[in-house]
């Protein structure tokens, strides 16, 4: 009879915990199956021309933004209808920020593609494809200050500069964002040092940290 209690008792002790862990699973599963549905067939044709003219666009703006030959000067850029005043060295920034764009702008079509290709394009990626260009526009900006900082004096001008090799450097960065975000880490730990892991910190982050 005492052993029959004990078991009565355990189970009765162990059947919260396992209600709380599926309470617990439930709503992780909530917050997980946000915007799981596959995108309809509007949304993928929607998408699809969104995708390309934004990258002809992208490839627009840098043929428009290229800088000059060293014997011309232009002092202005002529996009569509709009004449913009701008400064060689603008010039060369503007070239990367579109270039790192069109990196990952070709990234994300690609993986578009393939998503939509095997029928496995969930509406969730959708807003990861909007906002993929603009991070590697970012981390392409990151980098050409980082190398024009590091590799090059700072009295050098913008005529001094391969336009080419930092275009295709930022095109790089664009299309492979995560190698290019794992590169700047190691160069912030070199130069700042290893981050102090503290009890407040995730798992996940502190394991990506090492």
């Amino acid at each position: 009879m005492a052993k029959e209690k004990n078991e009565t008792t355990n189970q009765a002790e162990n059947q919260p915990s396992k209600q709380t862990e599926q309470s617990e699973t439930a709503a992780e599963q909530k917050r997980c199956d946000v915007w799981a549905e596959c995108v309809s067939p509007g949304g993928i044709i929607f998408m699809s021309i969104y995708l390309v003219v934004s990258s002809i666009l992208l490839v627009y703006a840098i043929f428009q933004f290229w800088p000059p030959p060293e014997d011309e000067v232009a002092k202005q850029v002529e996009f569509f209808y709009w004449k913009i005043p701008i400064s060689a060295d603008l010039r060369l920034l503007a070239v990367v920020v579109f270039t790192g764009a069109l990196g990952g702008q070709i990234h994300t079509l690609r993986s578009f593609a393939w998503y939509v290709g095997n029928r496995r394009l969930m509406t969730s990626w959708l807003i990861q494809y909007i906002l993929t260009p603009f991070v590697a526009a970012s981390l392409a900006l990151v980098f050409y200050f980082v190398m024009r900082a590091g590799f090059f004096p700072a009295n050098s001008t913008t005529q001094n500069m391969n336009v080419y090799g930092f275009a295709g450097l930022a095109g790089l960065v664009g299309l492979f964002s995560t190698m290019a975000v794992n590169k700047l880490k190691r160069m912030a730990k070199e130069l700042l040092g290893p981050l102090e892991k503290g009890e407040d910190r995730l798992k996940e982050d502190a394991e990506s940290e090492n």
